[in-house]
């Protein structure tokens, strides 16, 4: 690389870290608008179990909360495709891209390598007992997306088993009311 290149490459360098912190703020909301959903919808469940609402899908009786428990899962899971599938390889492309910027650059400044210093620290290791394994960005995600899933699929089998097991609550026996008769003749 030229003396004279290195204004390009920094100039490049930096937009490459803007695209980086777009594409993981992006990554961010989707991961809040989930757990929005996943809160909506765990609510919302919560009301029809208190009033015990049933469908009947294709003759079966099913729980109106376990419905919507599964139609939140639908949700989280697309969810889980917009951030991983699409706009997480995105910002995996600009780390790789800016990665090599910084190689270019540590030929004139040996300092520059911000984005493999953030690489290099992102992956997190696991230490057991008698084995370890090291989590990167990505597996990170997925953990994320299955717990949440796993929430849901868990409490909608957990409310349409349960709701057989129940019995319909009594009617309150309410005392009979006391007719006075004094003072009537």
């Amino acid at each position: 690389m030229q003396d004279d290149h290195i204004p390009h490459y920094l100039e490049m360098w930096k937009q490459t870290i803007s695209v980086q912190q777009h594409f993981n703020d992006i990554g961010w909301r989707i991961r809040g608008l989930a757990l929005t959903a996943l809160t909506f919808a765990l609510g919302a469940a919560a009301v029809a179990a208190r009033e015990k609402s049933t469908i009947q899908i294709f003759g079966a009786h099913i729980q109106l909360s376990a419905c919507i428990l599964i139609l939140g899962l639908i949700l989280w899971f697309s969810f889980y495709f917009v951030d991983q599938v699409w706009y997480h390889r995105l910002l995996l492309g600009a780390v790789k891209h800016g990665e090599s910027l910084e190689m270019a650059l540590r030929t004139k400044m040996p300092e520059a390598g911000l984005t493999k210093a953030i690489s290099d620290n992102s992956p997190y290791t696991v230490n057991l007992k008698e084995t370890s394994f090291t989590i990167h960005s990505s597996a990170k995600m997925r953990i994320f997306y299955w717990i949440g899933g796993l929430t849901l699929i868990i409490f909608a089998v957990a409310l349409q088993m349960g709701s057989g097991s129940t019995s319909s609550p009594k009617c309150p026996q309410h005392p009979k009311p006391v007719v006075s008769t004094c003072g009537r003749q």
